[in-house]
Protein backbone atom coordinates (compact mmCIF):
# COMPACT_ATOMS: atom_id res chain seq x y z
CA UNK A 1 0.00 0.00 0.00
CA UNK A 2 3.01 2.06 0.94
CA UNK A 3 4.40 1.34 -2.85
CA UNK A 4 1.82 2.59 -4.51
CA UNK A 5 0.59 6.06 -2.85
CA UNK A 6 4.72 6.04 -3.52
CA UNK A 7 4.48 5.34 -7.18
CA UNK A 8 1.11 7.67 -7.95
CA UNK A 9 3.45 10.49 -6.10
CA UNK A 10 6.48 10.20 -7.94
CA UNK A 11 4.35 10.13 -11.14
CA UNK A 12 2.78 13.05 -10.08
CA UNK A 13 6.32 15.06 -9.39
CA UNK A 14 7.50 13.78 -12.61
CA UNK A 15 4.31 15.10 -14.52
CA UNK A 16 4.67 18.59 -12.79
CA UNK A 17 8.31 18.94 -13.90
CA UNK A 18 7.58 18.23 -17.46
CA UNK A 19 4.70 20.53 -17.32
CA UNK A 20 6.46 23.35 -15.97
CA UNK A 21 9.37 23.52 -18.49
CA UNK A 22 6.16 23.44 -21.18
CA UNK A 23 4.22 25.54 -19.00
CA UNK A 24 6.03 28.72 -20.36
CA UNK A 25 4.81 27.63 -24.07
CA UNK A 26 1.36 26.75 -22.70
CA UNK A 27 0.21 29.76 -20.53
CA UNK A 28 1.25 31.82 -23.87
CA UNK A 29 -0.86 29.76 -26.13
CA UNK A 30 -3.50 29.37 -23.76
CA UNK A 31 -4.01 33.18 -23.22
CA UNK A 32 -3.12 33.66 -26.99
CA UNK A 33 -6.18 31.65 -27.34
CA UNK A 34 -8.31 32.88 -24.81
CA UNK A 35 -7.45 36.67 -26.14
CA UNK A 36 -8.98 35.71 -29.89
CA UNK A 37 -11.86 34.36 -28.39
CA UNK A 38 -12.92 37.29 -26.77
CA UNK A 39 -11.56 39.83 -29.37
CA UNK A 40 -14.23 37.57 -31.58
CA UNK A 41 -17.12 37.94 -29.13
CA UNK A 42 -16.64 41.53 -28.59
CA UNK A 43 -16.30 42.47 -32.39
CA UNK A 44 -19.74 40.09 -32.89
CA UNK A 45 -21.39 41.57 -30.13
CA UNK A 46 -20.99 45.30 -31.17
CA UNK A 47 -22.13 44.32 -34.86
CA UNK A 48 -25.01 45.47 -36.29
CA UNK A 49 -26.69 42.69 -37.97
CA UNK A 50 -29.71 40.63 -37.02
CA UNK A 51 -28.30 39.09 -33.95
CA UNK A 52 -31.09 40.56 -31.40
CA UNK A 53 -33.99 38.87 -32.23
CA UNK A 54 -35.87 40.08 -29.30
CA UNK A 55 -36.32 43.72 -30.65
CA UNK A 56 -37.25 42.30 -34.01
CA UNK A 57 -40.34 40.05 -32.44
CA UNK A 58 -42.03 43.99 -30.58
CA UNK A 59 -41.45 45.07 -33.87
CA UNK A 60 -43.36 42.28 -35.78
CA UNK A 61 -46.43 42.47 -33.30
CA UNK A 62 -46.71 46.49 -34.16
CA UNK A 63 -46.77 46.19 -37.74
CA UNK A 64 -49.28 43.48 -37.53
CA UNK A 65 -51.96 45.07 -35.95
CA UNK A 66 -51.27 48.78 -37.53
CA UNK A 67 -51.68 46.65 -41.02
CA UNK A 68 -55.29 45.60 -39.84
CA UNK A 69 -57.40 48.20 -40.78
CA UNK A 70 -60.93 47.06 -40.26
CA UNK A 71 -60.58 45.88 -36.61
CA UNK A 72 -60.69 47.52 -33.33
CA UNK A 73 -57.43 46.76 -30.69
CA UNK A 74 -57.61 47.19 -26.91
CA UNK A 75 -54.74 49.25 -26.12
CA UNK A 76 -51.50 47.19 -25.08
CA UNK A 77 -52.24 44.20 -26.84
CA UNK A 78 -49.73 41.69 -27.30
CA UNK A 79 -49.89 39.56 -30.55
CA UNK A 80 -49.27 35.98 -30.40
CA UNK A 81 -47.21 35.56 -33.39
CA UNK A 82 -46.41 31.74 -33.41
CA UNK A 83 -50.27 31.02 -33.25
CA UNK A 84 -51.53 33.72 -35.69
CA UNK A 85 -51.79 33.77 -39.20
CA UNK A 86 -52.03 36.63 -41.32
CA UNK A 87 -53.06 37.05 -44.99
CA UNK A 88 -53.38 40.18 -46.46
CA UNK A 89 -53.51 43.36 -45.07
CA UNK A 90 -56.00 46.14 -44.62
CA UNK A 91 -59.82 46.12 -45.13
CA UNK A 92 -58.81 42.59 -47.02
CA UNK A 93 -56.51 40.36 -45.19
CA UNK A 94 -58.00 37.14 -43.68
CA UNK A 95 -56.75 34.74 -41.45
CA UNK A 96 -56.62 34.10 -37.26
CA UNK A 97 -55.08 36.23 -34.88
CA UNK A 98 -54.44 35.61 -31.43
CA UNK A 99 -53.91 38.21 -28.50
CA UNK A 100 -53.61 38.51 -25.37
CA UNK A 101 -55.34 41.55 -24.05
CA UNK A 102 -55.01 43.09 -20.20
CA UNK A 103 -58.45 43.31 -19.70
CA UNK A 104 -61.17 40.87 -18.17
CA UNK A 105 -63.39 39.36 -20.11
CA UNK A 106 -66.48 41.15 -19.90
CA UNK A 107 -64.09 44.46 -20.67
CA UNK A 108 -63.50 42.96 -24.09
CA UNK A 109 -66.65 41.78 -24.70
CA UNK A 110 -68.45 45.13 -24.07
CA UNK A 111 -65.28 46.77 -26.20
CA UNK A 112 -66.17 44.79 -29.34
CA UNK A 113 -69.68 45.10 -29.08
CA UNK A 114 -69.02 48.82 -29.11
CA UNK A 115 -66.74 49.63 -31.44
CA UNK A 116 -66.58 46.85 -33.81
CA UNK A 117 -69.55 48.45 -35.82
CA UNK A 118 -67.63 51.65 -36.82
CA UNK A 119 -64.75 49.94 -38.46
CA UNK A 120 -67.41 48.09 -41.01
CA UNK A 121 -68.84 44.80 -39.23
CA UNK A 122 -72.46 44.15 -38.69
CA UNK A 123 -73.26 42.33 -35.73
CA UNK A 124 -74.52 38.56 -36.38
CA UNK A 125 -74.37 36.31 -33.27
CA UNK A 126 -73.25 37.30 -29.77
CA UNK A 127 -72.53 34.29 -27.29
CA UNK A 128 -71.68 35.19 -23.64
CA UNK A 129 -70.01 32.00 -21.79
CA UNK A 130 -66.98 30.82 -20.34
CA UNK A 131 -65.93 31.12 -24.04
CA UNK A 132 -67.64 34.22 -25.45
CA UNK A 133 -68.21 34.21 -29.27
CA UNK A 134 -69.10 36.49 -31.92
CA UNK A 135 -69.68 36.55 -35.07
CA UNK A 136 -70.16 39.48 -37.44
CA UNK A 137 -70.29 39.75 -41.23
CA UNK A 138 -68.54 42.72 -43.32
CA UNK A 139 -67.45 44.66 -46.68
CA UNK A 140 -65.36 42.32 -49.53
CA UNK A 141 -67.97 39.23 -48.38
CA UNK A 142 -65.79 38.62 -45.61
CA UNK A 143 -67.05 36.94 -41.54
CA UNK A 144 -65.42 37.37 -39.13
CA UNK A 145 -65.40 35.28 -35.56
CA UNK A 146 -64.58 36.55 -32.39
CA UNK A 147 -63.48 34.33 -29.14
CA UNK A 148 -62.54 35.79 -26.02
CA UNK A 149 -61.59 33.61 -22.48
CA UNK A 150 -60.12 34.68 -19.55
CA UNK A 151 -56.66 33.70 -18.61
CA UNK A 152 -55.13 34.79 -15.48
CA UNK A 153 -54.57 37.93 -13.61
CA UNK A 154 -57.61 39.74 -15.39
CA UNK A 155 -56.47 39.60 -18.55
CA UNK A 156 -58.09 37.84 -22.10
CA UNK A 157 -57.22 35.90 -24.77
CA UNK A 158 -59.26 36.79 -28.20
CA UNK A 159 -58.68 34.68 -31.09
CA UNK A 160 -59.91 36.94 -34.07
CA UNK A 161 -60.60 34.57 -37.60
CA UNK A 162 -61.81 36.39 -40.83
CA UNK A 163 -62.45 34.34 -43.76
CA UNK A 164 -64.29 35.02 -47.16
CA UNK A 165 -67.69 33.69 -47.44
CA UNK A 166 -67.88 30.26 -49.49
CA UNK A 167 -69.44 30.42 -52.96
CA UNK A 168 -72.77 28.83 -52.05
CA UNK A 169 -73.23 31.14 -48.84
CA UNK A 170 -72.64 34.13 -51.42
CA UNK A 171 -74.70 32.64 -53.32
CA UNK A 172 -77.55 31.91 -51.47
CA UNK A 173 -77.66 34.94 -49.59
CA UNK A 174 -74.91 37.24 -50.25
CA UNK A 175 -77.47 39.69 -52.35
CA UNK A 176 -79.47 39.88 -49.30
CA UNK A 177 -76.42 40.85 -46.67
CA UNK A 178 -75.47 43.20 -49.31
CA UNK A 179 -78.81 45.19 -49.49
CA UNK A 180 -79.81 44.50 -45.73
CA UNK A 181 -76.44 45.18 -44.13
CA UNK A 182 -73.73 45.98 -45.95
CA UNK A 183 -75.37 49.24 -48.04
CA UNK A 184 -75.19 51.32 -44.53
CA UNK A 185 -73.07 54.30 -45.52
CA UNK A 186 -73.02 55.96 -42.05
CA UNK A 187 -70.56 53.61 -40.55
CA UNK A 188 -68.34 53.15 -43.58
CA UNK A 189 -65.24 55.12 -42.45
CA UNK A 190 -62.20 55.77 -44.66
Amino acid sequence: MIFENLYIILTIAIFLLIFYKLSKKIIKFGFLIAASFFLILYLTGCSKGNLDLSGDLNNVQDNTLTRIKDMPFVQKSEVNISRSLILGEGKTWSGQLVIKVPRTKPEVFNFYIKNIEDFGWKEQTTIRGETSVLNYVGENNRVAIISIKEIMFNKSEVMISVAPYTEEFEEAVGEYINEKYLDITDWKKD
